[in-house]
């Protein structure tokens, strides 16, 4: 590291040029002479006769001068050329701290800063230096003096400090001959303190400015290195692959390679590592590298599932003693597993454990006997060298056996104990690891059978997040039965349907429990999909019997009875199920009644009383039978059937409904008088059941139809003062409001509601007293006081189910009075507000159509736009989509107003889809495609035909069409159409000068 000093230099000619004057004032031309031979013998590297020289000069000559500091300098540099710096520092010292107005002081300075680096004196070697730094400001050798400062603190470890001067030397523009060095060395720096990314920079410095540096391709290597460190492997790879690294010596080109390879297998491009792995192998066999190639070349071969070639290899490294022997004794076995070998396996685990009883690595590899056995389905064999895994040093061995220990266990169907095991699998794993993820599913499966749902699911959901391609399939399926058994059917819908699996197994399964979340959701149309298809697959399965009585109440549930009818009698008639059951003995008879079958039902309802007359069903079965004669209109029958009823079951529970039922009955006899005992039996006999209130309305109706509506005012308020405390008092009130409201009585209606806000400030009714209050105000053109209750309801009760009602009555009410901007403002808040009321699409639908009312296009489409995106199943929804479709027609928008219409037709086949359809029609008639838009307004004809206006405007249309292709004849026919259909009102009108037109 010593800097080469050259004879020329400039001291060197400034000592030629002073020589002669200082000698012939001293000594004459003897110190001459011996001046010159010092200096001759010096410039041709006789060291050892300049130092003798250039020593008994100053030895001789006694004048601290210029001339005694020249020849101390060069006796200094002479031992330092002949290796002695303990020596030449003492020469240089002197001049340092003696002659310090010599021109051989900075020199000397800088000197002795290398010899104390060399000699490891990185103190005294940074003072000389800083000491040049701070004495001769303006030296040449300043960003030279930095750079070794830096490479002095970096040779200590200070890295910080090495950085500072390392940057200065580096900014010095005045003469630092190493400012390639002071890149490299401060890239190295940053190296060392793993800041990759600066070492990447200044590396890269170093190529771009100093190309030809003797450090260029080193640096090449450590920028490859670096993005190595980075996990940039991509870029690693490109560096490391630059060719020019070939110019390498053996030894860095090595290095290089064998990083270079591990750069390909970190990508995953094993066939590329196994190519320079095998490069290493091959060029360099005495490489320091050598054990470490063949290594990682046995995994690429492996990762390549070419398990025979890893085998060999790692058989070759396991004769050693060395930590990558033994590393490659446990994957040569791995090897023969994953060949499809697990008895060859078993042989060098087992050798294994024979040679390398105490080694760390032992209880890995009983781990790896105990899959084999577990594999194997050996699992009493498995537990035994599991449970010795268990007490590994290394965490991930000791989780991976806890975790197998734990799938036996789950196996064995012993849940505690599996869920015993997974929990230290999970406390002692990092949470990406693979074993603390198959550790979570584990303890989530055994929650599961242990049926703690809740807590099942928190471990899949953790599991899920932490992974989300782990398990998918299987985190699914058992998501979606905690959420089966919780209940919440729609998740579990969510979770069966994510599944991707073919396996028969889960399609199965699947199949199955979609069918029961459609059915519990009352979605029987799917769940009769999901049966059918379950019965039909699977016709030997031990559940399709289950599937069939399911699918009978699926099509039971979705009112198609004849089908569920069928359905039963082909179980009891197949003899795989028994009738026994009353349940499904019920539901055949409903089935029959629902499906028309009348007399049939009858018989099986009385039937069913006769063999199971103390279940459940037998007094219901009564009932429905009387139930049934009351919706043919035989009411004497019916009144006889309920009768018979509490004959039979003098205690029924049925009680309540059937004097209502026999009120009702008498009621369609017009038999008020009887109507009204059998109701009154309900109030007296059972005031606190729940055809309380239906009982009040059918008298209430009695004395209406009779004539006597006070009578039912009268019976309402004797009612509420006999039971004050009935839970639903409060309802029975809130009767007289409707009463008169229905009468159009709406001056007493309003004062029956405001003594009902008095009476009962609590009830869940409130909402509903102050929204009829807004409409008996509105009826009686009290339109303050409207606005004011119905204000009322939207500002203090807005999770009522009148909130919404009430704001769209107050849009209404402002749109009438042409303030737009107060309705638009008041269905604002509401958006905010009445965010999870069903009747919010409504809401935004009239805020649309306020914008568009006040001409600001761009917030109703906007509203609209949010209205179909986030309640697309609504009318409203729909509704939406047209009106955006007008708006994008309007402005020239056809691709975007045609996806709207065509969107909304294809849904509906109501009066929105016609107006879709024919405006969807309008639209490419619009952009002149002629034949597209009569293939459009065709379907007007063909699927709303009972729609007008919408199918004669279709014909008008049609017409200018045709009119459009030249077709006069056709555009006649169309327009005709409309004249029959029309005479004499504008559309007939407009058709007739159509015709007129073309003549």
């Amino acid at each position: 590291m010593m800097q080469k000093l050259n004879p020329s230099n400039k001291y060197f000619v400034l000592v030629l040029i002073l020589l002669p004057l200082c000698i012939s004032v001293v000594n004459g031309q003897s110190v001459a002479e011996e001046f010159n031979k010092g200096m001759e013998a010096y410039s041709k590297q006789l060291f050892v006769d300049a130092h003798k020289i250039f020593d008994s000069i100053v030895d001789e000559y006694g004048i601290v001068d210029e001339l005694y500091a020249s020849a101390r300098f060069y006796s200094g540099n002479s031992l330092l050329k002949m290796g002695k710096k303990d020596e030449a520092a003492t020469r240089f010292e002197y001049i340092v701290n003696n002659v310090v107005w010599s021109k051989f002081r900075e020199e000397s300075l800088f000197t002795l800063g290398l010899i104390y680096y060399d000699t490891k004196r990185y103190a005294l070697s940074r003072k000389n230096h800083l000491m040049l730094v701070y004495q001769y400001p303006n030296s040449d050798y300043i960003g030279s003096a930095m750079y070794w400062i830096g490479e002095s603190y970096t040779a200590e470890g200070k890295l910080n400090e090495a950085v500072d001067f390392l940057t200065q030397a580096i900014e010095d523009k005045s003469g630092n001959r190493f400012r390639d060095h002071s890149l490299y060395a401060l890239a190295s720096v940053y190296e060392k303190m793993q800041d990759y990314q600066n070492a990447v920079k200044y590396y890269d410095q170093l190529l771009t400015y100093y190309a030809n540096s003797p450090l260029a391709l080193q640096a090449q290597v450590r920028i490859g290195v670096c993005y190595f460190y980075l996990k940039d492997y991509y870029n690693s790879i490109l560096e490391l692959n630059n060719p020019v690294l070939q110019n390498l010596p053996d030894e860095k080109l090595s290095e290089a390679l064998y990083l270079l390879a591990n750069s390909h297998y970190r990508v995953e491009e094993y066939e590329n590592a196994a190519r320079t792995y095998s490069e290493i192998i091959e060029r360099f066999p005495y490489s320091a590298f050598i054990r470490d190639a063949q290594y990682g070349l046995a995994w690429s071969l492996f990762q390549q599932s070419k398990y025979n070639e890893a085998y060999n290899v790692f058989n070759n490294l396991s004769v050693g003693e060395d930590s990558l022997a033994v590393k490659s004794f446990i994957w040569k076995g791995e090897s023969k597993r994953y060949s499809g070998k697990p008895n060859e396996a078993l042989i060098i685990f087992e050798d294994f454990l024979k040679r390398y009883p105490d080694h760390p690595s032992a209880s890995l590899v009983e781990s790896l006997i105990g899959l084999i056995y577990f594999d194997q389905n050996k699992l009493e064999l498995s537990s035994q060298y599991l449970a010795n895994a268990t007490s590994s040093d290394d965490p991930v061995t000791r989780a991976k056996a806890f975790t197998m220990i734990g799938e036996i266990e789950l196996r064995k169907k012993n849940y505690i104990k599996a869920r015993g095991n997974f929990e230290p699998a999970i406390r002692i794993t990092e949470a990406e690891s693979d074993v603390h993820l198959r550790a979570m599913l584990g303890m989530g499966v055994s929650l599961f059978y242990l049926g703690d749902y809740e807590k099942a699911a928190e471990y899949f959901r953790d599991a899920e997040n932490l992974s989300t391609d782990f398990e998918t399939d299987k985190i699914n399926f058992y998501m979606a039965e905690c959420y089966f058994n919780l209940g919440k059917y729609q998740e579990a819908l969510s979770r069966y349907s994510a599944i991707g699996s073919k396996e028969d197994e889960y399609v199965r399964q699947v199949t199955y429990s979609k069918g029961y979340c459609h059915f519990n959701l009352g979605a029987y149309s799917n769940a009769i999909y999901q049966f059918s298809e379950f019965v039909e697959r699977y016709p030997n399965d031990v559940r399709t019997t289950d599937a069939r009585l399911r699918l009978a109440d699926s099509y039971f549930g979705a009112k198609n009875f004849a089908a569920a009818s069928k359905i039963f009698k082909q179980i009891f008639q197949s003899g795989k199920y028994s009738s026994d059951d009353p349940y499904t003995y019920y539901q055949y008879a409903q089935a029959l009644y629902k499906s028309g079958e009348t007399n049939a039902a009858i018989t099986e309802f009385r039937n069913l009383q006769q063999k199971f007359p103390q279940s459940k069903y037998a007094e219901s079965s009564l009932f429905t039978v009387g139930f049934i004669k009351f919706q043919e209109g035989e009411f004497k029958d019916a009144i006889n059937d309920y009768r018979y009823v509490l004959q039979i079951y003098k205690n029924s529970s049925l009680a309540p409904v059937v004097y209502y039922s026999i009120g009702d009955a008498y009621f369609n006899l017009a038999m008020y008088d009887s109507a009204i005992v059998n109701y009154r039996n309900v109030l007296t006999k059972y005031p606190s059941s729940e055809y309380v209130f239906d009982a009040i309305n059918g008298m209430q109706y009695s004395y209406v139809a009779m004539g006597k509506s006070d009578e039912a005012i009268v019976l309402i308020d004797r009612f509420i003062n006999q039971n004050p405390n009935l839970k639903f008092s409060d309802q029975i009130f809130f009767k007289k409001g409707e009463l008169y409201y229905s009468q159009r009585d709406y001056r007493n209606a309003k004062t029956s509601y405001q003594e009902f806000l008095v009476r009962y400030p609590k009830s869940s009714f409130v909402p509903e007293a102050y929204y009829w209050l807004g409409k008996s105000s509105q009826n009686l053109n009290e339109t303050d006081e409207a606005i004011f209750y119905f204000n009322k309801v939207f500002e203090s009760y807005p999770g009522s189910e009148s909130a919404a009602v009430s704001v769209i009555e107050l849009g209404k009410m402002y749109e009438l009075n042409g303030n737009y901007q107060a309705s638009i403002a008041v269905l604002e808040q509401a958006s905010t507000k009445l965010k999870d009321s069903p009747r919010l699409p409504e809401v935004l639908f009239l805020k649309g159509t306020a914008y568009i009312k006040i001409d600001d296009v761009q917030k109703a489409y906007g509203t609209f736009e949010e209205l179909a995106m986030y309640h697309r199943e609504t009318i409203f929804a729909d509704r939406a989509k047209f009106e955006m479709g007008l708006i994008d027609m309007a402005t020239g928008r056809y691709d975007i107003a045609n996806k709207n219409f065509l969107d909304v037709a294809e849904r509906r086949t109501d009066d929105l889809g016609a107006r879709s359809q024919f405006h969807y029609g309008l639209s490419l008639y619009e952009q002149g495609k002629i034949t597209e838009a009569i293939s459009a307004l065709v379907r007007v004809r063909t699927v709303y035909s009972q729609y007008e206006p919408w199918l004669s405007r279709s014909y008008l249309l049609l017409g200018d069409c045709y009119v459009k292709l030249n077709d006069k004849r056709q555009a006649e026919e169309m327009y005709r159409v409309v004249v029959t259909k029309h005479k004499g009102n504008e559309l007939g009108e407009e058709a007739r000068q159509k015709i007129s037109k073309l003549k």
